[in-house]
């Protein structure tokens, strides 16, 4: 089983410890005490032989006096507590201290042992075995005993080994009882230390996982100079040096993120199996996707569009950078410029970044550019054309016909007229467009400006016999810039004059809100179709171009009313059916 705590770890350690170190010293003293024991004890053994050996004549031997020998051997042998044998050249047991002289006829011959045969070869013999007799270790000692320098018999001393071993088991009894003191010492001693070591780790490992989560708030106090205070001091500068580089990734990420959602491009990153990573929220506007709906799937599932997938499969595969413009009909009808990025990891693509430029409008300017150009080619066109032709034919020797001179010249100046109107219109509205007029505003009474404009148009208006109506309140007014509102009112009253009925109505109304003015000019002319009012307010647009030549129109008062009112923070429109009158209104801050 692995263990997972440090501290059991320690503890364990040094339980280990102990048990090792106490049992290298419990064997070297239980083999020293046995050696020391038994060298000893031969030692003595031996020297008790000695002493024996001197008190057994060899003439006694040769005469076999084996009562003599018993009363002996059975003396010495209680005197010195251990067993003595006499045994003669044959290896015949003469005398034993713990035999009878019956039993000793019935011992075997001990010629063969060991330590017999070292002493008749003139040694002392010594021998450790196990006696089958005594069923216990015995340490034999056997002297020669000689008779003029030749062996008669021999003498032998046999100790039982049990004190030795007796005295080992007391030893060792002693050894285990200070094995049991010293692991229970070294369970107290380890448990004090490893909490001294754990509790600061353990602090340590509880502050550090709020270091893990964000939480740097609290630090790692260890009052220790050791290598545990070093760690801890070490932790808390990483986890200052952590706490900042967050913050400033952070910040990083956070002006990142307010670039990214910033942009008026739509950007759209996608990982190299084309799942959609993320996406701003201009694509969110244009597509009409949520990112929580999106995030992780396929751009296929989030949006349906093959045109954007193929450059988005041709950038992940060939790792190549790919631009192209697609009108889009679905899910959005609109123009883009698509930029596809691969994004590159290790050398190897990675993911997709899809740059999405909407060009709707700037493609709507191009075409409005290009038919400006187109228009105001063909209005300066027209006029010019007539101008010429007149002119050569007067050249041509028209000049001497004064009736018809006088007719062509009242033509080219008609023809002037109109191109000096236009050109006017043109700077007008062009200086509108360019966001550098300066309004001198002023409060102006309504009522009595358009009572001055109606007074501009009176002859047009008894030569067609149209009623107009001032059905504006007296006391009606505005902040406004007065040459540019009269201007509004000229063109509009103009339109309603020149595209009325004859004997028909104008009339001028307004209606008044605590902040706003509006004002409606109603007439009972042709109407506008249902399919040219929303591009009533172009410039050069005319419902009826042939008409509106005849008229002297230059296809921009319209144009230059809308600029005019929104350039006063003002709306204009619109209201008209084909055949029965229209309404220009508009609507004024007051």
């Amino acid at each position: 089983m692995k263990i997972k705590s440090f501290k059991l770890k320690l503890i364990i350690s040094y339980i280990l410890i102990t048990v090792f170190s106490f049992g290298i010293l419990a064997l070297f003293l239980d083999n020293s005490l046995e050696s020391i024991s038994l060298r000893d004890i031969k030692t003595s053994l031996v020297n008790q032989a000695y002493l024996i050996q001197s008190q057994i004549t060899a003439a006694s031997l040769k005469k076999d006096n084996l009562s003599s020998f018993e009363e002996l051997v059975k003396f010495l042998g209680g005197k010195i507590d251990c067993r003595i044998t006499i045994i003669n050249r044959q290896g015949e047991v003469l005398a034993d201290s713990n035999r009878s002289l019956i039993e000793i006829s019935a011992m075997e011959n001990h010629l063969s042992r060991p330590e017999v045969t070292i002493a008749l070869a003139g040694n002392t013999g010594i021998n450790t075995r196990y006696s089958s007799t005594l069923k216990i270790d015995m340490l034999y000692v056997a002297l020669p005993l000689k008779d003029k320098d030749q062996i008669v018999g021999i003498l032998r001393l046999a100790l039982p080994l049990t004190n030795i071993d007796k005295m080992l088991w007391e030893v060792r009894k002693v050894i285990l009882m200070g094995l049991f003191i010293a692991l229970v010492l070294a369970l107290i001693i380890g448990s004090i230390m490893a909490s001294k070591i754990t509790i600061p780790i353990n602090k340590m490992i509880g502050i550090s996982r709020n270091f893990a989560k964000g939480d740097f708030s609290r630090k790692i106090f260890v009052s220790s100079s050791d290598e545990i205070g070093e760690l801890s001091r070490t932790l808390n500068n990483m986890a200052e040096d952590l706490e900042s580089k967050i913050k400033e990734i952070k910040t990083h990420n956070q002006h990142l993120v307010a670039i990214f959602q910033s942009m008026i491009e739509g950007v759209i990153v996608l990982d190299k199996s084309g799942r959609v990573i993320s996406f701003n929220s201009t694509v969110s506007k244009i597509f009409n996707i949520q990112q929580k709906d999106a995030q992780g799937k396929l751009f296929l599932e989030v949006i349906r569009n093959n045109d954007i997938f193929e450059l988005i499969n041709k950038v992940l595969s060939r790792g190549e950078f790919i631009t192209k413009d697609l009108d889009l009909v679905w899910p959005v009808n609109r123009s883009f410029s698509i930029n596809a990025t691969p994004v590159f990891e290790n050398d190897s693509v990675s993911g997709c970044l899809v740059v999405i430029h909407d060009i709707t409008e700037i493609k709507k300017l191009e075409n409005m550019r290009r038919d400006f150009v187109a228009n105001a080619s063909h209005e300066l066109k027209t006029p010019l054309t007539s101008i010429k032709g007149f002119v050569e034919t007067l050249l041509d020797a028209g000049l001497d016909d004064k009736k018809n001179s006088l007719s062509f010249l009242k033509i080219i100046q008609d023809h002037t007229d109109r191109l000096n109107n236009l050109i006017n219109d043109l700077l007008s509205l062009s200086h509108l467009e360019s966001k550098e007029i300066r309004l001198n505003k002023v409060n102006l009474n309504l009522r009595e400006q358009v009572e001055g404009v109606i007074l501009g148009f009176k002859s047009q208006l008894k030569k067609r016999e149209i009623e107009i109506k001032n059905e504006l309140a007296d006391s009606i007014a505005v902040t406004a810039d007065k040459n540019r509102l009269e201007q509004v009112f000229t063109n509009l009253i103009d339109n309603a004059i020149k595209f009325n009925k004859e004997k028909g109505f104008i009339r001028i109304s307004s209606e008044e809100t605590s902040d706003k003015v509006k004002i409606t000019i109603e007439d009972s002319g042709i109407g506008i179709p249902e399919k040219d009012i929303h591009r009533i307010f172009e410039r050069f647009y005319r419902v009826d171009k042939a008409r509106s030549r005849e008229l002297g129109g230059t296809g921009l008062g319209l144009s230059i009313v809308k600029h005019i009112i929104e350039s006063h923070g003002g709306l204009v429109g619109v209201e008209s059916t084909e055949g029965l009158g229209s309404k220009f209104w508009f609507v004024l801050p007051k």
